[in-house]
């Protein structure tokens, strides 16, 4: 099967198989490559690797973890798939029994990718974002869990353009802080599904580790490749176990309350790599001293307030000044 050129974030990257969740280029180079790994993931020459980290999930079991020798890394995915991933840009995805390529091809774009991306020295966040009717721009920061998904899509749902529902790419640029997303879509529970949209077309289960659903906005997405907007502001979504208060509040954070926020937030590979830590010190503390509005946003997860959030954001941004231009017309 021949290699097909694709683009994701701002980059594009070189696949031995299809990749129908991402938009397709054609004479460009290629800063990934990602190849389908022949046989048993077992046969993986692991010698000189040792286990750099380990992420747990809600019931404290390991859903993966990263094995490094270098800059050489493997990220193991237990009964769907591992990923050997080399200095140089090269992804090799090995399936695991009993597992599909729709998981394949959903962790290799929803994790590995985001996760390269910041060995590289790029910023990527647990963020969602939206460009609002005004022309605004906002990102919404905060880990699984706390309701990105939900927000943003109740915004495109009532007009709003979808940048991305979980991972964002944030640059400073001359014209303020940029974000763009990877994959154009949302994903779901059955009971945000119900409550946000009129009804479940086009949702579809890509996983049978969890009730979430997922639709592509192909419409959105098109032969239109993913484009950077300046942000004009950020909000950190508060934890509602942490917090039972009924009322919906917006306040500006400190810039340390900023940057502890963002930094915890970052993808990576290895998160006790110094040299990956200093590089998103700095990273973070630039977008903070750009001109980028940092806020906290605490309110009910309950779908039936979700008009009142959104009025509570709008006003604030509202009053920001005009809206501003795409990172590249700038």
């Amino acid at each position: 099967m021949p290699c097909e050129l694709y683009r994701i974030f701002d980059t594009t990257l070189r696949c031995d198989f299809p990749l129908p969740e991402l938009p397709g280029v054609s004479g460009e180079d290629h800063a990934i490559s990602v190849k389908l790994g022949q046989g048993s993931p077992d046969q993986i020459q692991t010698r000189g690797f040792e286990i750099a980290f380990e992420w747990r999930g809600y019931d404290g079991g390991v859903v993966c973890w990263c094995e490094r020798s270098g800059d050489e890394y493997l990220c193991v995915f237990p009964g769907s798939a591992t990923y050997h991933i080399s200095p140089e840009g090269l992804i090799s995805c090995f399936l695991h029994q009993d597992s599909s390529m729709q998981m394949l091809r959903h962790l290799l774009l929803n994790q590995i990718i985001p996760r390269y991306l910041a060995t590289t020295g790029r910023l990527v966040l647990h963020a969602g974002a939206v460009t609002l009717e005004n022309g605004k721009s906002v990102a919404f920061l905060g880990n699984s869990g706390l309701g990105k998904s939900t927000l943003v899509s109740s915004f495109h749902r009532n007009g709003a353009q979808l940048i991305n529902d979980d991972c964002i790419l944030l640059e400073c640029r001359e014209n303020g802080v940029t974000a763009i997303g990877g994959l154009v879509g949302i994903r779901l529970f059955p009971d945000s599904v119900n409550a946000v949209f009129d009804e479940a077309s086009g949702f579809t289960n890509y996983t049978p580790y969890t009730d979430k659903q997922q639709l592509f906005l192909k419409s959105q997405a098109g032969d239109n490749l993913p484009q950077p907007c300046v942000l004009d502001a950020m909000f950190l979504l508060n934890d509602p176990k942490e917090e039972s208060a009924d009322t919906i509040c917006v306040e500006p954070v400190s810039g340390s309350e900023a940057m502890i926020a963002m930094i915890y937030s970052a993808f990576s590979l290895d998160p006790s790599d110094r040299k990956m830590i200093v590089g998103n010190f700095r990273n973070v503390g630039q977008a903070v001293s750009e001109r980028l509005d940092i806020y906290s946003l605490r309110y009910p997860r309950v779908h039936e307030r979700l008009a009142e959030v959104r009025a509570a954001v709008v006003g604030i941004v509202g009053a920001l000044g005009g809206p501003r231009v795409r990172g590249d017309d700038a």
